[in-house]
């Protein structure tokens, strides 16, 4: 079966053609303790017999200028698609044609990004996948917003942080899960996996490891992680979480 790692983040080494744009938030740091480069990224998922990757586009590091992941998919173009984070969607044309498969909505700070209806219709006349991240307190709005459009999938980073309470949106059937180690570790991985499948079925989740963001482990262990997870579950059940999922949200990474 295909492993697609839905959530990584990546820095590029080369400072001067990709200056580091650092937010001024907590959390921040892991760009400068522990960058990881496209190419070290492939190298640790050869080790964790991981496939393909979704390369999240850095707000912490980079702000909204999405060139390292624009060309780090242009590299490697069957590992990796991309998601970006823009200021003016009217951006997301030209992201598109360079091999952008996503977009982004960063409503950490507040819910109203997700209100953005220009971002919502042309990512729709693109046919590029919505992800979002958001914080527990917005995910009313988040709700509201996923509902508007029945016609979009929205990819939640994260579960929202919130993966004992996302099952309350189960019923929007065009809201999909990143079950990421910020939800594993929540309780004990497979129970709570086998919660949000009994609430959202294995077709609407997929796993992500948010490396290097995440890094207290190594990536291997991260891989290993969502393995163990979902171990108990049947075959095609593992090959749904672990790859299908994304590839039928990302199907350029087939």
């Amino acid at each position: 079966m295909l492993v697609v790692d839905t959530h990584t983040h990546v820095i590029s080494d080369d400072l001067d053609r990709y200056p580091l744009q650092v937010a001024d938030y907590p959390g921040v740091e892991w760009v400068y303790d522990a960058p990881v480069t496209a190419e070290e990224l492939l190298a640790e998922m050869a080790d964790a017999e991981v496939d393909r990757a979704v390369l999240v586009q850095a707000l912490g590091g980079y702000g909204t200028d999405n060139s390292y992941v624009v060309d780090a998919r242009a590299a490697y173009p069957d590992s990796f698609s991309a998601v970006a984070i823009v200021d003016d969607p009217a951006e997301l044309d030209a992201l598109a044609s360079a091999g952008v498969g996503g977009v982004r909505f960063y409503a950490v700070g507040g819910g109203g990004p997700l209100q953005d209806e220009a971002t919502w219709d042309i990512a729709r006349r693109l046919g590029l996948r919505v992800s979002a991240a958001t914080v527990p307190e917005h995910l009313p709005a988040l709700g509201k917003a996923v509902a508007a459009h029945p016609d979009v999938i929205l990819a939640l980073d994260h579960c929202g942080f919130a993966p004992e309470s996302i099952g309350n949106y189960a019923d929007l059937e065009n809201l999909y899960l990143k079950v990421t180690p910020h939800v594993l570790d929540a309780g004990e991985p497979a129970a709570m996996l086998e919660r949000l499948a009994e609430q959202f079925g294995f077709d609407r989740l997929m796993w992500g490891s948010d490396y290097s963001q995440t890094h207290d482990r190594p990536y291997l262990e991260l891989a290993d992680q969502a393995r163990a997870a979902c171990a108990a579950m049947s075959s095609s059940e593992q090959a749904q979480f672990l790859g299908g999922t994304a590839l039928a949200l990302w199907p350029e990474l087939a």
